[in-house]
């Protein structure tokens, strides 16, 4: 009796260690399936663009990363920093191979306006009475502005305008970087997350041609450096354009520029053109 009790023990215990494994092995599987099915959106964009695509785990949404015309994208959602919205927002963040002398604002009417435009900017208006209309454009170089706003660049903000709620849509540019964002989650849908790319690329695309119809007049290229005095006032992020503010902060420890911590993280680096600075340190 004693020794069939025993084999009966190990019976029951290897039936036992089976359907753990079977259990964990099959858990693995269908986390592995969910995390691939619900950001398949991500990985057919870096499929689509032979760029990089960065798993940051199954609560996170993933970033694709590729380069574009000499330009580095970097696709996700908008980190979650206090006291901004808490919707999902898709953002395209474009940092140039170039510093670009140029400064913009443009987002729908219907989008509630910041607290202050950034410095040095003025109204502009392009000439399109439908697009005057249902834009706002605050540039510091309006002729610059009305070159890259051409009539293609206009049909590419349009269908991003279209692409999320009333309002839901900015287009910002400064000297490191572009920013376009759409106030929905394009990444659960393949096709509206690879619109939505597409359209912002049409954006970049314009802007070089706009840009360098500008400087073959004579206009120079911005050199590369930390913020400046135009950018004197409340603490801003260079990634996303928000004020810092009492948001967990972090500084590069090459060129000393503030950042939102979930923001360095997004860009992976310092956001100023030229620093290439990959540290940070507490703001």
């Amino acid at each position: 009796m004693g020794g069939d009790s025993w084999a009966v023990g190990w019976v029951v215990i290897g039936v036992v260690v089976l359907i753990c494994y079977g259990l964990i092995r099959g858990g693995v599987n269908a986390l592995t399936w969910i995390s691939g099915s619900r950001f398949r959106a991500y990985r057919q964009l870096a499929a689509r663009y032979h760029g990089r695509y960065e798993n940051r785990g199954l609560s996170d949404p993933p970033t694709v990363s590729f380069v574009h015309n000499g330009s580095t994208v970097r696709v996700g959602l908008a980190p979650q920093v206090p006291g901004q919205p808490t919707f999902p927002r898709t953002r395209v963040v474009v940092r140039f191979a170039r510093g670009l002398p140029f400064r913009l604002e443009l987002a729908p009417y219907a989008r509630a306006a910041p607290a202050q435009p950034p410095k040095g900017t003025r109204p502009v208006r392009v000439g399109d009475a439908e697009f005057d209309r249902a834009f706002s454009v605050q540039a510091n170089d309006p002729e610059m502005a009305r070159d890259f706003l051409t009539a293609p660049v206009r049909w590419a903000v349009a269908n991003l305008q279209r692409l999320g709620p009333p309002g839901g849509m900015l287009v910002s540019i400064n000297p490191e970087r572009m920013l376009v964002q759409v106030d929905r989650n394009l990444g659960l849908s393949p096709e509206a997350l690879a619109a939505g790319v597409g359209q912002a690329l049409a954006i970049h695309e314009g802007l070089q041609t706009g840009v360098a119809s500008r400087l073959s007049e004579g206009v120079a290229i911005v050199s590369a450096g930390p913020a400046s005095a135009e950018d004197a006032g409340p603490v801003i992020c260079k990634v996303c354009g928000d004020p810092i503010a009492d948001a967990p902060k972090v500084q590069c420890a090459t060129c000393r520029t503030p950042h939102h911590r979930d923001c360095w993280e997004f860009v992976g680096g310092c956001s100023i053109f030229g620093c290439k600075g990959k540290t940070a340190v507490p703001g």
